[in-house]
């Protein structure tokens, strides 16, 4: 079983922290047994905008990071918030981090908060596949001033983060089919990123 450890803020609606703490664990076995890989460790945090951009700084482990680096990645965080429903910050653990809006979940309903968590419990997986946390990690130290990534390398990993997201999506509709709207072309989508993959391969090659 996953270790869960909840963190919610002292002004998050109650309603959600009490939706959040019933269906996490579900959520968990339904995403392994989907997908056939285990959820890491979690710390899962329900806060606003503000609870959530701190919960990530200190995921990020601020103390390697000078003062100005800290408090930019952390209004940048506060930025990205906005409108989210959540997002899964990996740590310098084990751990993965997963921060929820409270506003924004609370003005759902429970079928939304489900949903989010379905999302972000696939990016925790995806965290804890061989390499992936520590490529993460060495962003994390390129956002807080600590080493220096080359953009080529900046734009790779931003391409990673699109299929991965693609992919929390599809598990998403899989596990949910009726909160979607309209059925999702996932052999278009395939090929699609089969096909950009191999030309940044190329171009790779070739450079």
């Amino acid at each position: 079983m996953t270790s869960i450890e909840f963190q919610p803020s002292g002004f998050a609606s109650l309603r959600v922290v009490r939706q959040v703490s019933a269906m996490a664990q579900e959520v968990v076995d339904a995403v392994e047994l989907r997908m056939g890989e285990r959820v890491p460790p979690l710390t899962v945090v329900v806060a606003g905008r503000s609870g959530m951009a701190t919960a990530q700084v200190m995921a990020a482990g601020w103390r390697r990071g000078g003062r100005r680096a800290v408090a930019a990645y952390w209004l940048h965080a506060r930025r990205e918030a906005r409108g989210v429903f959540a997002c899964a910050s990996v740590t310098r653990s084990d751990r993965v981090v997963i921060a929820l809006n409270a506003g924004a979940l609370k003005r759902g309903g429970p079928g939304e908060v489900r949903s989010t968590l379905v999302h972000e419990m696939v990016h925790a997986i995806q965290m804890a596949r061989p390499g992936r946390r520590r490529d993460l990690q060495t962003v994390l130290d390129h956002q807080l001033k600590i080493t220096q990534m080359p953009s080529a390398w900046c734009h790779a990993m931003d391409a990673v983060v699109a299929i991965e997201e693609a992919e929390a999506y599809a598990v998403e509709q899989a596990l949910d089919p009726e909160a979607w709207p309209a059925p999702f072309d996932r052999d278009a989508a395939l090929r699609r990123l089969h096909a950009a993959a191999s030309s940044w391969h190329a171009a790779a090659a070739a450079a």
